[in-house]
């Protein structure tokens, strides 16, 4: 309502009288005043049943409607647009303040005007304590009083909705506002500071803005301080909220020092703290991906060490230059365990000049609770996310000189054999997490799998060699408590995959039953099956579920050259590269059997005539006409995939039949494949 507008009256009086004198105060003050109420729309009678009892209903939007009980005032307040109520405490139905109360809680936004008596001052004094805006005595009633009272309990009224609006719009913002003396000494805060930092305003009023704020950003806000009394000025820091958490506050602020009702510098702030967050978590992932991206990187990389044949200390070496040139790492290194001192010797590393406080110590003692022997013992990756909270391993003063704020302790393996740990350090809070760990630990797997390739390969091509004889009491136990009838030749080793081993040898029939009934038995020997029959005796297949012996020492860089159960002992020969550890293979084989024993030590010298052997097979094994199956197969595709030819079509263009073909090629095929792996060509007959 503006001010030239007419306002509508309720008037709740059960008074004829006093009614009617209201009614013409109210024309009166009407004609000596532009502020016109307005004309009655009909008038009341006088018989005490009001307006509504004997005239017909005002019109809508009459601006003066008279009720003589409470009910009927209140169901006039509900259906229609009213803007103040003059209202008798002493009503019909109702009587005293109650009559008040009652038209305050049905009406809350709309300006009571209380009409007493001369006798009744002390209670028009109460009902102004108790929500009515004016209160009148009948007696002393004018027409410039009653409107005046009219207009100023409306506009009074008027502003209690906009102060209470505005109190709210204060209390629910976002912002925590605040007057602060230049030294920064708190004036005054918001209410709003309730809810966006946890302290009541009183407790904020004469307290040194600076005292709460976080260390490392009192100095940005002093620097901003300095610029706020030259004008506007903008600065972000955290401030401590009354639980102890940070609250992270843009702040921009106003120098008001010389207005009169301010006094000082106001300080506008609005809590950003879950939008950092938010950015905080968005710019961790994308680290996250980056660094996965990364290592994908140095997996590539050490993959290609091992196709180009690199050895175990490039392949080391390549993975501690590939992470510590990445943008995600700091520094890497290898380590390997040495088993009396109980101490880690370095390898390689990268990135490391000067950093010798992260190297593992030569005391077995101080390493005891490093990530690296963590990880060595379990076997799991070992990872601190943020060295600066960290108080199990004592990293924060290594943290804070070298810059890193996680890291990483990664076993190498490769099936059971543990070749070392890799450690790698990052500066991003928080490295390390769900997919980032998981590419971490399968590189440990990449780095341990292409160690053992390297090892494998330098066996077989090395020239000297370590032979080590070992001899393993009661090693075979039948079911009834004897050793195998017959001796057996243990020939080979194959990993299939899942976990799964095939080992042929030779022994008799007899003995292949003792080993088949020992698969019942024996939890990792699933099976026995009979591959060929000889003269002097059977080759055999045992299918085993757990990693045997020989592919221990496989793993290690070496080879079981042969090895022979005989009764309930076993006899093995190892061949070893010297580069290799010897005393972790004698480890190795202790573990697995308490009563293995070395008998024997030496070098031995070897070359790789693989070569020569293909060659000789070639030209000497061979016969005319399997040199010529093998060459028109070769050019005729059929060893392609998908074959190109079929052996049907490579035997009509020898003009031999199809069985014919199959058999020269297999009788080829068993020879080269016998030079490679026994060097011992096939003794069966050959096909013509």
């Amino acid at each position: 309502m503006t001010d030239t507008d007419t306002p509508r009256l309720l008037l709740i009086e059960d008074n004829p009288g006093d009614a009617r004198y209201i009614e013409e105060l109210l024309d009166e003050a009407r004609a000596f005043s532009e502020r016109s109420i307005g004309p009655r729309a009909d008038r009341p009678s006088t018989d005490g049943g009001g307006v509504n009892a004997q005239q017909p209903s005002e019109p809508d939007g009459a601006p003066f409607v008279h009720e003589t009980r409470l009910e009927a005032g209140l169901d006039r307040l509900a259906a229609e647009t009213l803007d103040v109520v003059l209202l008798d405490l002493n009503l019909p139905d109702s009587d005293g303040l109650e009559t008040l109360q009652r038209v305050v809680e049905h009406a809350p936004r709309i300006p009571v005007v209380v009409l007493t008596g001369l006798r009744d001052r002390e209670i028009g004094i109460e009902a102004l304590r108790q929500g009515a805006e004016e209160y009148l005595v009948k007696d002393d009633l004018s027409p410039d009083l009653l409107i005046r009272s009219v207009y100023h309990a409306i506009e009074r009224k008027a502003h209690e909705r906009e102060q209470k609006r505005y109190e709210t719009l204060i209390e629910e913002a976002a912002d925590a506002n605040t007057i602060v003396s230049p030294d920064g000494t708190i004036k005054y805060a918001t209410p709003s500071v309730r809810r966006i930092l946890g302290y009541d305003p009183d407790e904020l009023v004469h307290r040194d803005v600076f005292s709460l704020v976080h260390p490392d950003d009192e100095e940005t806000l002093r620097d901003a301080f300095e610029t706020f009394t030259d004008g506007r000025s903008t600065a972000e820091f955290r401030l401590e909220h009354a639980d102890g958490s940070w609250v992270v506050l843009d702040a921009r602020a106003r120098d008001l020092q010389d207005d009169p009702a301010i006094g000082g510098i106001v300080v506008y702030t609005h809590d950003v703290t879950e939008r950092r967050e938010r950015e905080r978590r968005l710019k961790q992932q994308r680290q996250r991906l980056a660094a996965i991206n990364q290592l994908n990187g140095v997996v590539h990389s050490v993959t290609g060490a091992v196709v180009d044949r690199s050895t175990r200390t490039e392949i080391e070496q390549t993975a501690c230059n590939q992470l510590a040139a990445s943008d995600s790492y700091e520094f890497a290194w290898i380590g390997t365990a040495d088993p009396r001192s109980q101490t880690l010797t370095v390898n390689a590393q990268a990135n490391l000049d000067g950093c010798d406080d992260l190297l593992p110590p030569t005391d077995a003692d101080e390493s005891r609770d490093r990530p690296a022997n963590r990880a060595l013992k379990t076997g799991e990756v070992v990872t601190v996310q943020d060295v600066t909270t960290d108080a199990e391993y004592g990293l924060q003063e290594a943290g804070a000189n070298h810059g890193f704020e996680a890291l990483a302790a990664i076993p190498i393996v490769h099936e059971d054999t543990v070749y070392g740990v890799l450690t790698v350090y990052s500066a991003r809070t928080g490295a390390f997490w769900r997919e980032e760990r998981n590419v971490v630990a399968h590189l440990g797997e990449i780095i341990g799998h292409a160690i053992a390739a390297a090892e494998r390969k330098r066996a077989l091509m090395s020239d000297t060699l370590v032979e080590l004889g070992f001899h393993v009491e009661d090693a075979i136990t039948a079911p009834d408590g004897t050793g195998l009838s017959d001796p057996v030749e243990l020939e080979r080793v194959i990993p299939v995959g899942d976990d799964t081993f095939l080992i042929y040898g030779e022994t008799s029939a007899a003995s292949v039953e003792t080993i088949r009934s020992l698969t019942e038995l024996v939890e990792a020997w699933e099976s026995v099956s009979v591959v060929s029959e000889q003269l002097d005796g059977v080759r055999f297949e045992l299918r085993l579920s757990s990693v045997p012996i020989m592919s221990e020492v496989a793993s290690l860089g070496g080879s079981i050259d042969d090895a022979r159960i005989e009764g309930r002992d076993i006899q093995m020969t190892v061949h070893l590269p010297e580069e290799v550890e010897v005393r972790q293979v004698i480890e190795t084989i202790d573990d697995r059997y308490d009563t293995a024993e070395l008998i024997a030590r030496r070098r031995i010298d070897t070359t790789d005539d693989t070569s020569e052997r293909l060659q000789r097979v070639w030209a000497d094994d061979l016969t005319d006409r399997q040199r010529t199956v093998i060459e028109a197969a070769y050019a005729a595709g059929y060893f392609k995939w998908p074959r190109e030819s079929s052996g049907e079509d490579v035997a009509d263009s020898l003009g031999i039949a199809a069985p014919t073909f199959s058999q020269h090629l297999r009788a080829a095929e068993d020879k080269v494949f016998g030079r490679i792996f026994d060097d011992d060509p096939s003794s069966d007959e050959e096909a013509t």
